[in-house]
């Protein structure tokens, strides 16, 4: 057996037989295994004993998930505390890692009644502001942006929400990088020392950020925004989505969403989505996409974001 490390990630302890870097490592102890995953290499089966879905990369049961990974892997998720790890041939680690920490471990995170967001956040004032929106909408491009004035960043792609005590609560995502098309990073001039290139046949690049304060704890969610296209001459607003329209607008942006689905999480992410939308505000931000109006964006932002507490 390969040699144990410890992370924790979205408030869960984490035991793994490969190292993964971008986790806050922490000293195993004595006290309760509940919140507790176990990652290990093991050989993974074809298809699952007992089918209750089938989608094209894998299938589920009431407690198990496979998921296959052409030219990767294949990862079988129990009981969402134990996920097994078979690499393929033709794969390296680090694309194995990519798809564990992005989308096995949003599949477990629905398996445990944790919601991932597919979002990118910061910290304002101790608290969590996420951006949501379309692949390609600018997520990340803004966050960069913003990293560039001083926020820490908490998320790039992915946060993981949860109720507690009555608030919504965000656990940051994989720490300390965003993800960067070309485009984009020479734009905002961050082309330069330890960018690595994600993952082969992709033109994207991981850009290293200076890791957030508290980086394992969760921040209270206290706003989002819906990152909208428009057009080069349709200017800037920011307008609030209220009621149905921003549930649905939440829902639109769980994670790994189709495959939940199948897993039969539709209505847990229902509840967590209506209960967000209910205590936090949700702005639609329509602007144009092109480099030249990006600081005048931020300006914008930024304003509409000083009344956050």
């Amino acid at each position: 057996m390969e040699a144990l490390t410890f992370y924790k990630f979205a408030g869960l302890r984490i035991v793994s037989e490969l190292p993964l870097p971008g986790l806050a490592p922490y000293e195993p102890d004595s006290h309760s295994t509940s919140d507790e995953i176990v990652i290990r290499r093991a050989r993974v089966p074809e298809t699952l004993l007992s089918v209750r879905a089938a989608f094209p990369d894998g299938q589920c049961n009431e407690n198990e998930l496979l998921l296959k990974v052409p030219k990767v892997g294949k990862y079988l998720l129990r009981c969402g505390n134990e996920v097994l790890v078979e690499q393929a041939p033709s794969s390296d680690l680090a694309e194995l890692r990519a798809y564990l920490l992005g989308t096995v471990f949003g599949l477990l995170c629905h398996q445990r009644g944790i919601t991932p967001l597919h979002a990118s956040a910061i910290d304002v004032a101790g608290a969590c502001i996420a951006f949501i929106g379309e692949s390609g909408a600018g997520k990340s491009t803004l966050v960069a942006a913003l990293a560039a004035r001083g926020y820490d960043v908490i998320a790039d792609d992915v946060c993981f929400l949860q109720s507690e005590n009555g608030a919504v609560q965000a656990w940051p995502g994989v720490q300390p990088r965003i993800r960067l098309w070309e485009d984009a990073m020479i734009a905002l001039g961050r082309d330069g020392p330890g960018v690595e290139r994600e993952i082969r046949g992709y033109n994207k690049y991981l850009i290293p950020v200076k890791p957030p304060r508290n980086a394992t704890e969760p921040r209270r969610l206290r706003r989002v925004y819906q990152l909208h296209a428009a057009g080069d001459d349709d200017g800037f607003s920011i307008s609030r989505l209220r009621g149905a329209a921003a549930i649905e607008v939440l829902i639109q942006n769980v994670y790994r969403l189709r495959i939940a689905e199948h897993m039969g999480h539709k209505p847990a992410v229902f509840v967590a989505c209506a209960t967000a939308a209910r205590d936090i505000p949700v702005f639609r931000f329509s602007r144009s996409l092109d480099f030249d109006t990006l600081g005048e964006r931020m300006e914008i932002l930024e304003n509409h974001m000083r009344d956050v507490c």
